[in-house]
């Protein structure tokens, strides 16, 4: 008999704490020291700039690689149980995805002419592409709210197939906002930040759509702690230095046009925990080496 085991990412998951009480602490620094305010920009590349792009990378590539390496061990746990920890914060996301979507509608009112790449991008700020966001975002919303039901009362999610797909063109729609705004690619930006983290999410979400759809899952699980952590990482360095601007009264030290969102928290906890309760040992292959192995001793 085999021994079912969880979870299977538990050196992952401390190198994820590893590189974040190294990076969160970073960040804080630079956006006390070393960011201008409102546009967001590096002021110089200094030593910390370089300490802490290079942790982010390592340990995003880390996370890569034992991700593929595990992608003939390891399978996401598709039965319908009971996941609390997935329940809870799938509820939590819920509620920071439908206020995240309606306070980027808002920003269609706010004069921020200086921050926008032209006039063109303002008005798509203000028009239809902020309108789709919304209902993306609102779909999204409920689809996390059905399935923390699924998961806090152990019921199949199959029936939320078609909704998952709503997560990743919310956050893809949030990328294509992104890219009206100004940017700089020389002082890089805390607007460079938050686009690599939506790129991560949607590439975790697409793959999560996948497991969930069974659409082209077979080989792919590798993706869920891949990429999962690499947007866990990278949405928690977004959120945690912003909030803590807030609340030492330094908000004006942030970029204009975002704040700390609570998404990226709740997004984040809900990815480590899917990642650290729902993936478990590939039961059939397990057996099957067991029995290779049987056999030659024989």
């Amino acid at each position: 008999m085999i021994k079912k085991f969880r979870p299977v990412f538990t050196n992952e998951a401390l190198v994820l704490a590893g590189a974040l009480i190294v990076t969160l602490p970073l960040r804080t620094v630079q956006y006390y020291t070393n960011i201008e305010a409102g546009n967001g920009f590096y002021k110089s590349i200094d030593a910390i700039t370089i300490i802490y792009a290079a942790m982010l990378a390592a340990a995003s590539v880390f996370f890569l690689v034992m991700g593929i390496r595990k992608r003939n061990t390891v399978s996401l746990e598709m039965r319908p149980q009971k996941f609390p920890a997935c329940g809870v914060f799938a509820f939590l996301s819920a509620f920071a995805i439908g206020y995240s979507a309606y306070s980027d509608w808002m920003l269609k009112d706010k004069d921020a002419s200086e921050y926008i790449v032209s006039s063109t991008a303002s008005a798509s700020i203000s028009g239809y592409l902020s309108i789709i966001q919304l209902v993306f975002g609102g779909i999204a919303a409920l689809y996390f709210l059905f399935l923390a039901v699924t998961f806090l009362m152990g019921k199949s999610s199959s029936l939320l197939k078609l909704t998952s797909l709503s997560v990743p063109i919310w956050i893809v729609l949030r990328l294509i906002m992104r890219f009206t705004r100004t940017i700089s690619y020389l002082r890089v930006s805390d607007l460079a930040l938050e686009m690599i983290t939506l790129v991560f999410l949607a590439s975790f979400f697409m793959a999560f759509v996948q497991m969930n759809t069974g659409v082209e899952s077979k080989g792919n699980e590798w993706k869920i702690p891949g990429l999962g952590f690499p947007a866990a990482l990278f949405a928690l360095n977004l959120f945690v230095p912003r909030f803590a601007l807030i609340i030492t009264g330094r908000a004006e030290s942030m970029y204009i046009l975002s704040t700390a969102d609570f998404s990226d928290l709740t997004l984040a906890l809900f990815i480590v925990s899917t990642i650290l309760t729902r993936m478990v040992p590939n039961i059939t292959k397990v057996e099957v080496k067991g029995k290779e192995t049987e056999e030659t001793a024989e």
